[in-house]
């Protein structure tokens, strides 16, 4: 049955899936930052091992880069999670229009239910009625038919 909260609730479930793509790309995107930062830690990790055994080279060009980076990659990280933090409220409070307004079209079909269901009740007692009224107007008769006989 379409209720009028039919194009309310189809538009309020293509927000929730806009924003379950959206949330999925900012959760790929921190998951590929979480990534590069681990891989920036390892090779600086293998730099300071090959420093330390090879006194002739220097690595504060290279741990200085490999320091703007990790720190660049940080802060790219706390606006991601910012991002993803405002896109679940959003999602949450989405959520929740979408639960009133299916709510509200799920009352809009039972109260047409019980509308219906009601009309049909009064149809069958009226006709339980007219059925009685008919064979009670047919006992009258005959006692009327029989007590005219007796006259």
């Amino acid at each position: 049955m379409n209720t009028p909260f039919d194009a309310a609730l189809r538009l309020r479930q293509r927000e929730m899936d806009a924003m379950r793509v959206s949330i999925s790309v900012q959760v790929n995107h921190l998951m590929v930052i979480e990534e590069t930062r681990e891989t920036v830690d390892r090779s600086v990790a293998r730099e300071v091992e090959i420093a330390a055994s090879n006194w002739g080279s220097s690595a504060h060009a290279f741990m200085a880069r490999m320091r703007t980076q990790r720190e660049r990659l940080l802060r790219e990280r706390a606006t991601v999670n910012a991002r993803l933090t405002g896109l679940r409220a959003q999602a949450a409070e989405a959520y929740g229009a979408l639960r009133a307004i299916e709510g509200a079209a799920a009352r809009f079909r039972a109260e047409a239910d019980r509308v219906a269901a009601t009309a049909e009740q009064s149809r069958a007692d009226d006709f339980s009625a007219a059925r009685f009224s008919r064979a009670q107007d047919v006992i009258r008769r005959s006692r009327a038919a029989a007590d005219r006989d007796e006259l």
